[in-house]
């Protein structure tokens, strides 16, 4: 782990084991703080990103088994504070069980955290639009297919609040955490949060301030490792220890849950496993572990990334937390010995891809755009099959390189995204915006061009050269 921590640039890991349904290992890896010299302990607390939409599934679900919503009912009928705004889409479709799998149609947003020391609005404000996130609405038909969205959990926020009639931290504290023994669990900051959290840091390796997030469903949760091993177990069998929901919930409404729904297979790329669908809290994930299904949730905010993926077949399962940005680069190489592990006598393991930004980035700390091009062929002929190499990565890190103020070396970055990619617009949209900023008009205005070739509908690209007096 050391090695790995060291080769993907990322301070510190925090990773559980669960066998037969019970927690068996905990142990942490590396800095909680890199100035201070602060190490990462089994107790030490991270933001987990987007797996707080899992513990807050599980409070809307045992709402649902004390007869106090119904899962096929709309939304808006238990909601005062704030309604589900008209649209051309039929808001009743909007239903508790939509929202909880990302089938409701709601429109996606950045929820962008607040400063510890302000105040926080009440959700029905960041809903409402108030808050500079965004006004959420229905954009898609609901049931319609799967759209990831943070706004789903939003709204049971909300929603939990209403039908419980308690501020939404403190019935979870109650109801999830408690029963669960997870004592060092909470929704928004720990009252002594610069003693006991990890500092989070972004791809550079910079530290980044700790926040809070008004959105505490979606991405509010923290936690330490051996809390989260607790609920991750929790969905699992485990003899003695009790049927998965640990009398929290049964264990038919954890399989409802564990179960993937329909037309929830994700569009985009996913590198933990293959075919990802989505239940009701939880991402589903064929053959995850020695051929059996996985379920889960990745967890990332800026300076943090997570995972929790079990086995009900087998009541394995592992928990895996980082401060940086980076995490995703470790959680799959940890993932990736997990799986192989699991696999035994040599049968073949799909191991998950790492964002090749990552180590490109390390390269480019260390000697600048020309390690970082000599690093990325090398990768591509040598190891091409342990990396993702799709488009997204190098323009990604094209974008970080012209934020730190090297217009040049982004251009090269995207310069070599074309050559790989040269029937993607987008490569060459984002090559002039960089040639223009660097103030190479000339060639901007041939690169904003073969984008409109190649994809007529970029409108943002046309208004660019209108606004240089060509077309």
């Amino acid at each position: 782990m050391p090695t790995l921590l060291d080769t993907d640039s990322v301070p510190g890991a925090a990773v559980a084991l669960i066998r037969n349904g019970e927690v068996v290992w905990t142990e942490g890896f590396g800095w909680a703080d890199v100035a201070g010299k602060t190490r990462v302990t089994p107790e030490t607390i991270f933001n987990v990103g987007s797996i707080s939409k899992t513990p807050t599934a599980w409070a809307i679900m045992q709402l649902v088994q004390q007869g106090k919503i119904g899962l096929d009912q709309p939304v808006d009928k238990y909601l005062t504070r704030w309604h589900v705004p008209p649209s051309s889409f039929d808001s009743k479709q909007v239903t508790v069980r939509r929202l909880l799998s990302h089938t409701s149609g709601i429109s996606d947003h950045d929820y962008h955290g607040w400063d510890p020391a302000s105040p926080l609005p009440p959700i029905e404000d960041s809903l409402a639009g108030k808050t500079g996130t965004g006004k959420v609405q229905v954009v898609y038909q609901p049931g319609s297919g799967h759209h990831y969205s943070g706004a789903n959990y939003a709204i049971l926020e909300l929603l939990l609040e209403e039908q419980s009639g308690q501020p939404f931290e403190d019935y979870m504290r109650s109801h999830i955490f408690r029963p669960l023994h997870m004592i060092h669990s909470q929704y928004g900051l720990p009252s002594d949060d610069k003693n006991v959290m990890a500092t989070p840091y972004d791809s550079l390796g910079r530290p980044l301030p700790l926040l809070r997030y008004n959105e505490l469903a979606a991405a509010g949760l923290t936690t330490d490792v051996h809390d989260l091993a607790l609920f991750a177990a929790a969905g699992l069998s485990a003899g003695k220890a009790g049927a998965p929901g640990r009398g929290v919930l049964t264990p038919n409404t954890v399989l409802e849950m564990q179960t993937a729904v329909a037309g929830t297979k994700w569009a985009d790329r996913d590198p933990f496993g293959p075919d990802p669908q989505y239940g009701l809290g939880y991402t589903v994930r064929p053959s995850q572990f020695a051929g059996h299904t996985g379920v889960g949730h990745g967890g990332s905010n800026n300076g943090w990334e997570s995972l929790i993926q079990i086995i009900p077949e087998t009541n394995d399962g592992i928990v895996i937390m980082t401060n940086s940005s980076n995490g995703s680069a470790v959680i799959a190489s940890v993932l990736c010995e997990w799986r192989r592990w699991a696999a035994k006598s040599g049968a073949s393991t799909v191991c998950p891809t790492i964002e090749v930004r990552i180590p490109l980035l390390s390269a480019y700390k260390a000697g600048g755009v020309s390690r970082v091009i000599s690093l990325y062929r090398k990768l591509r002929n040598e190891e091409a099959e342990s990396y993702d190499f799709s488009s997204y990565e190098l323009n990604s890190m094209g974008y970080q390189v012209m934020r730190l103020g090297d217009v040049a070396g982004a251009v090269e970055i995207f310069k070599l995204n074309v050559e790989e990619f040269p029937e993607e617009w987008n490569v060459y949209d984002s090559l002039g915006e960089a040639e223009l900023k660097l103030g190479d008009k000339a060639n901007a205005i041939l690169n904003y061009r073969k984008s409109l070739e190649l994809n007529p509908k970029n409108d943002s690209g046309r208004d660019v050269l209108r606004s240089l007096g060509v077309s």
